[in-house]
């Protein structure tokens, strides 16, 4: 017996893709709560299990380090938000003359922000290398 050619069922068109689009407000917060899962995990890592493994002994500096990286990691995380989105409107919005300086101007507040997220690894390096050298000389 012949094999009978079965027709196929017309294809349905295709979903239309929508093109990739993130308003504003969705890049600032997703960069707000990267920036700021950043820090608790340097926060957790640097200032909870680095003094409880016994890599640094921080003594009665931990409070202190620990009251002090509190407010400069949250608003660092909320400066690499504002940052980016200062950038994109500026961007957008900014006449020539002004831009470039503008654009440096947000990206200054960014790696400004990125130290105060960062603060917590900087504290313990800092702690880390001064002991080390210390007993080494």
């Amino acid at each position: 017996m012949p094999k009978q050619r079965t027709r196929l069922a017309p294809r349905t068109p295709a979903r239309e893709r929508q093109p990739l689009s993130f308003t504003l407000e969705d890049i600032t917060q997703r960069d707000f709560f990267v920036a700021l899962g950043i820090w608790v995990f340097l926060e957790v890592l640097g200032l909870v299990l680095f003094p409880a493994l016994g890599l640094i002994q921080p003594g009665d500096r931990l409070n202190g380090w620990i009251a002090t990286s509190v407010p400069v990691g949250v608003i660092g995380a909320f400066l690499v938000g504002a940052s980016s989105q200062y950038i994109n409107v500026t961007v957008d919005r900014a006449d020539k003359t002004n831009k470039p300086l503008q654009i440096l101007l947000g990206q200054a507040v960014g790696w400004l922000g990125l130290a105060g997220v960062l603060f917590p690894l900087l504290v313990v390096a800092v702690e880390f290398f001064t002991k080390t050298l210390g007993k080494a000389g």
